[in-house]
């Protein structure tokens, strides 16, 4: 029986398929309109599985590492510079996970990175884990917790339930059942979302960053742009140019961010 000052060794594995699902989920079609805080999300795996095991007060290391469905830019030999899948790798990292990318030779089969069921049973078999947290909803993982479990490594799953419209089209996305009967122990974390709404006067906003208070309807910020580009459409007097420069206007410091 492990001492309650020993270190509890906690594996936490993120499915991105999953995830990039969930994130475009909370960011277009939530009220919340809000992305996940993978750093914050970190500390509440860290917090929930030494509630879960009974290890209250005891030191905690979390291997985090994230598995990206798809194959890394230079796989590809492309830029990576400045777009949606850097953006997402610099955060994670940041955070604290290692991103394992998707290999090219697998890159036309079925579901995401499936590397993940392989060094998660690896964690386990030479016991670098205490317990396994996979966050994932694909049932491609089933046959992890019975392997698991053989190694005697118990499995958290964090699944995910929701449904919203696509234009005219229903999305229902729901935790593979079978993956959720075999895991020793679910957390529904559409739930745990809905008790921690994001505030920006919150002392805690668990995993998900504060909304931009701005109400969604305000026409502030559109009418502020409009009036900045039709001023480029506007005729500039010799005047104007020699105090704005040679190319006639010069861009407000709110248009010079925008490129």
């Amino acid at each position: 029986m492990p001492s309650k000052l020993s270190v509890l060794r906690v594996g936490f594995f993120l499915d991105g398929y999953t995830l990039k699902k969930v994130n475009e989920y909370y960011l277009k079609h939530h009220k919340y309109h809000s992305r996940l805080d993978f750093r914050a999300l970190k500390g509440w795996v860290r917090d929930y599985a030494m509630k879960l095991l009974g290890r209250e007060g005891c030191p905690v290391e979390v291997e985090a590492h994230y598995y990206h469905p798809y194959v890394r830019h230079l796989d590809k030999a492309e830029s990576s510079f400045g777009d949606g899948q850097d953006r997402l790798e610099k955060q994670l990292t940041l955070a604290g996970f290692e991103v394992h990318y998707n290999a090219a030779k697998d890159v036309d089969k079925m579901g995401p990175n499936m590397q993940l069921v392989e060094d998660a049973y690896l964690y386990a078999y030479y016991h670098k884990i205490d317990v396994l947290v996979l966050l994932s909803t694909q049932g491609q993982y089933s046959t992890l917790p019975e392997r698991l479990k053989r190694e005697g490594v118990p499995m958290l799953l964090l699944g995910w339930n929701f449904e919203y419209l696509k234009g005219d089209t229903p999305i229902y996305w729901k935790t593979d059942p079978g993956l959720r009967e075999l895991s020793g122990y679910y957390v529904a974390m559409e739930e745990v979302a809905e008790m921690y709404p994001p505030k920006r006067s919150a002392e805690k906003n668990l995993f998900m960053l504060p909304y931009n208070p701005q109400p969604e309807n305000s026409n502030i910020w559109k009418t502020y742009l409009q009036k900045v580009m039709a001023s480029l459409d506007e005729p500039v007097t010799h005047k104007e140019k020699t105090s704005y420069g040679k190319n006639g206007y010069r861009k407000s410091p709110a248009l010079a961010r925008l490129g």
